[in-house]
């Protein structure tokens, strides 16, 4: 099995197309056609399913893809790791981020990573670790940070506390009922539901029932920043929002929270990676950078190397 096989599988996977995948790749479509049934041979299963309009993979295939790509992530990373380790400052980190965080952290963080790194790649994903974990496992994302995940992590999973949390009540500045400070004044208000269990029904109603109330009937349910962004500022809805909305200078004219006196419960924030190996050196300073901001001291691996010594 060769590393140029597996690139050629992830390839095709993506274009749903041999001819596609050949293009992108600058060979020859026969020469990718032969490594992938080799491979095919090689595992004794079929990894594609050919018709008339491309391919597509097999359930084999799909389960196999999974691997090949976190297996040329980890080379990748395998890679960089070696450069950086000689002295080199370019590179790629990628992070996944709660929107509570792209609000508190990033606005200090990312401007002290930048004057370090000028050369360095970076993406930064928002979501929730549900939605971003098959990308944290297969070594697309070096590190998520956001809410913790309900339930128990499994072991390939470290996971590390960086602040404690609290919701608010959240709606556009001048809100008509900017003056209730209960939680039984805004039962009949437009509520937007977001959450970060499935259904979210769940955890919105459990706010209200924690004080023995009933959960508002007039609900609209998104689970993407955009929408409530745009729904919280145009109308009179509120939401349960982590209290870095309400704090941060973008939202600062437009969003006001509801000092309601009940107690709001709000989930951790938290910093996953992979245990099984260490980040990168460009990926552990931007890992640190975050610790830092939040106030915690870094607890990943410690890299000793001319590059960071020098951080």
């Amino acid at each position: 099995m060769k590393l140029h096989q597996l690139r050629n599988l992830v390839a095709v996977a993506d274009a749903s197309s041999i001819r596609a995948a050949a293009r992108a790749q600058g060979l020859a479509q026969p020469a990718i056609t032969r490594g992938l049934r080799d491979l095919e041979k090689e595992l004794g299963v079929p990894l594609l399913e050919r018709h008339g309009k491309g391919v597509s993979l097999s359930v084999y295939g799909q389960a196999f893809v999974m691997r090949a790509r976190s297996i040329l992530n980890d080379v990748e990373r395998g890679r960089q790791e070696i450069e950086q380790l000689k002295g080199g400052v370019a590179g790629k980190v990628s992070a996944g981020l709660s929107s509570a965080v792209f609000l508190s952290l990033v606005p200090q963080v990312y401007p002290a990573f930048r004057k370090n790194f000028p050369d360095a790649q970076v993406s930064l994903t928002e979501g929730l670790f549900p939605a971003l974990e098959p990308q944290l496992r297969n070594g697309s994302l070096d590190f998520y940070i956001g809410p913790q995940p309900l339930g128990e992590l499994d072991h390939s999973y470290a996971v590390q506390l960086l602040f404690r949390n609290k919701r608010v009540v959240v709606g556009r500045r001048g809100h008509p009922l900017a003056g209730v400070r209960s939680l039984r004044g805004l039962i009949d208000a437009e509520w937007i539901m977001t959450g970060l269990r499935q259904p979210v029904e769940i955890e919105f109603e459990e706010q209200f029932a924690l004080h023995g109330l009933p959960a508002p009937r007039s609900v609209t349910q998104t689970l993407t920043t955009l929408p409530v962004v745009a729904l919280l500022t145009s109308t009179d809805a509120l939401a349960f929002l982590p209290q870095q909305w309400v704090s941060s200078a973008i939202f600062k004219t437009s969003l006001q929270e509801i000092p309601v006196a009940e107690a709001l419960a709000g989930p951790d924030i938290v910093l996953i990676r992979r245990n099984a190996l260490p980040l990168t050196p460009l990926a552990e300073k931007l890992a640190t950078l975050f610790e830092r901001a939040s106030g915690k001291p870094y607890e990943g691996h410690q890299l000793v190397s001319a590059m960071a010594q020098n951080l």
